[in-house]
């Protein structure tokens, strides 16, 4: 039967209160019921029905067993990680293992450095690098206008880093030169020069280290003793061979000794000494803002030649071993700093102008010296330049031009050789001599050297670099196109994809890279073919493979080696012989 509860209370109006029948509605009184539970305390704002809530949660995640003999226990759990004093701020919240690892290393950054002797030194006192140039957050505001950077936090974590490396290293400038990305880490860059004194004690020590005798390969008498033995036993077998030469004998003959290396390499290029050409900066690498700053050994010539000839992708680990053909003599770290090199000879940048060449007599001098010191054939080519207190800032229409001539580069340019000074491998003889008589270059008249490798001089424009495959070498915009007076000029390697440099309408400029450090190919990367085998004996009989005779091929080299019958003589001629030997046996 179904009941229609509305024309049932419309018949009970009618009749009697003491006659009515009172139904119970269970919806009603649920919610008169939870109602009455959530009614919050007017001590501890807190009600029952949220209290339950929590206990029973708190035990369905947990399950314990016999849960009715400490029910009041959980309660009173419940209640008290609910409470919290008028005094107690902090919040319980849960910290991911990575964020409180950066937290760790970030917190030493924060706090001002004690010294173990002492009080701290004044900072008006300590002799530190220049952080004015350094100001990341303002880089990190025009980087976001030109659209790329890192995040904010980021460049904060780093401004704190470097400010704790120039406190433990002998600094005198320092930039952030970028960010190299791997597989496994990334590699925080920052660019720095040494003070005078830390390159002329790194100079001694490489000029004392140059004065030992060098190894020649672990060989020493040991090597001269086998070689010896060799030459002496060589002897013995031929001295034997000839005393032997007509017996038979079914012992087949001994093949002649391995042949003996005698390639000599071509002398390899001396690096340049600290602070001139490829190692006039020093860099620090890290993985993450806050671990400690590694430094990069200085590069050789060898390493950027190989790595122009390879192309490896960065694992992030310093200490991984580069398996590559051409060989490469280093591990990561000084693939890192060959790479480094070549893409700051390439892509570092600054408006025209902003440098000058300088000009004082004893400057000169010194660049005479450096030149000397790098092996000379510089070729009067200036390597140091300052900036230039008179300069006005170029226009925003000039920086974005397309032809490129407001850039110029401010990097020596590195050589096929991989120094930025060419070293002759072949140096004339008597070139003392030959300067006192006037001859050109210290050579002998008719004999020619080794041409020099030169390349263009220091701050020539972008306009002359040349494009690949007819792809241009930069690319020029601006950040906006509406508020042109704010706008700032951004330029991008086309040849060095991740490096870029933007240039305010005043007098702020800086150079950045963002990338995974290789150089665009306008094919697939193909690798160096391996050489052609070399030959370790001379092609004959006695080494190839020959198929065996049948027998009647040895039969028949047996009839042709027969021993021929003396020749038969007429009678007349043997009378003759005869009465011959008798007049001689007479005369006798």
């Amino acid at each position: 039967m179904i009941y229609d509860y509305d024309d049932y209370n419309a018949a009970a109006e009618d009749q009697p209160a003491d006659q009515v029948e009172v139904h119970p509605d269970a919806d009603v009184d649920f919610v008169t019921a939870k109602m009455f539970l959530q009614k919050c305390s007017t001590l501890t704002g807190d009600n029952l029905y949220d209290h339950l809530t929590d206990v029973l949660n708190k035990i369905l995640a947990e399950r314990p067993e016999n849960v009715i003999d400490f029910f009041e226990e959980y309660s009173r759990k419940v209640k008290e990680q609910r409470f919290r004093p008028m005094t107690d701020h902090l919040e319980d919240i849960y910290v991911a293992p990575g964020r409180y690892v950066l937290a760790k290393k970030l917190m030493p950054l924060l706090r001002p450095p004690v010294s173990e002797e002492g009080p701290v030194m004044d900072p008006e006192d300590e002799d530190l690098a220049d952080m004015t140039k350094n100001d990341m957050l303002q880089l990190c505001y025009f980087f976001e206008q030109a659209g790329l950077g890192l995040p904010r936090s980021e460049m904060f974590y780093i401004l704190l880093s470097m400010r704790k490396l120039i406190r433990e290293e002998p600094i005198a400038s320092i930039r952030f030169w970028g960010k190299i990305h791997g597989l496994y880490k990334n590699y925080l860059i920052v660019e720095t020069e040494l003070k005078e004194e830390e390159y002329i004690r790194r100079n001694e020590r490489l000029e004392e280290e140059g004065t030992q005798l060098p190894d020649l390969g672990g060989g020493g008498d040991d090597t001269y003793a086998a070689l010896e033995g060799i030459a002496k036993t060589q002897e013995e077998e031929e001295g034997e061979g000839e005393g032997e030469m007509n017996l038979p004998s079914k012992v087949p003959r001994r093949l002649p000794p391995p042949p003996q290396a005698i390639y000599e390499e071509p002398l390899e290029p001396p690096s340049e000494p600290p602070g001139i050409g490829v190692n006039k900066k020093v860099f620090y690498v890290c993985n993450e803002a806050g671990d400690p700053w590694i430094q990069l050994p200085d590069v050789t010539p060898k390493q950027i030649r190989v790595a122009r000839q390879i192309k490896k992708s960065f694992t992030g680990l310093l200490n991984q071993e580069i398996i590559t053909y051409p060989d490469f003599p280093g591990n990561e770290s000084n693939y890192l700093r060959a790479q480094i090199a070549r893409i700051s000879a390439g892509t570092q940048i600054s408006p025209l102008g902003f440098y000058t060449f300088k000009e004082e007599a004893g400057e000169e001098e010194e660049e005479e010296e450096e030149e000397e010191e790098g092996g000379g054939g510089g070729g009067g080519m200036k390597t140091s330049y300052s900036e230039n207190s008179r300069y006005e800032p170029i226009p925003i229409r000039d920086l974005v031009d397309g032809s490129m001539s407001f850039w110029v580069h401010h990097t020596l340019h590195i050589l096929p050789q991989g120094r930025t000074s060419w070293w002759n491998p072949s140096p004339p003889e008597g070139e003392e001599m030959d300067e006192e008589l006037g001859e050109e270059e210290g050579g002998k008249p008719g004999v020619a050297g080794p041409e020099p490798e030169t390349g263009p001089p220091l701050l020539t424009p972008l306009s002359e670099d040349a494009s690949l495959e007819a792809v241009p070498p930069w690319s020029v915009r601006t950040s906006s196109g509406i508020l042109q007076d704010y706008a700032i000029a951004i330029v991008r390697s086309n040849l060095w994809q991740g490096a870029y440099c933007f240039a305010t309408q005043g007098k702020i400029f800086q150079n950045v890279y963002l990338g995974f450090g290789h150089k665009y190919m306008a094919h697939n990367f193909t690798p160096v073919p391996l050489p052609p085998v070399q030959q370790d004996y001379p092609l004959g009989p006695e080494i190839m493979e020959i198929s065996d005779p049948t027998g009647a091929e040895e039969e028949q080299w047996r009839i042709d080696h027969l021993p021929k019958p003396p020749p038969v003589k007429a009678e007349g001629e043997e009378e003759g012989e005869e009465a011959e030997e008798e007049e001689e046996e007479e005369d006798d």
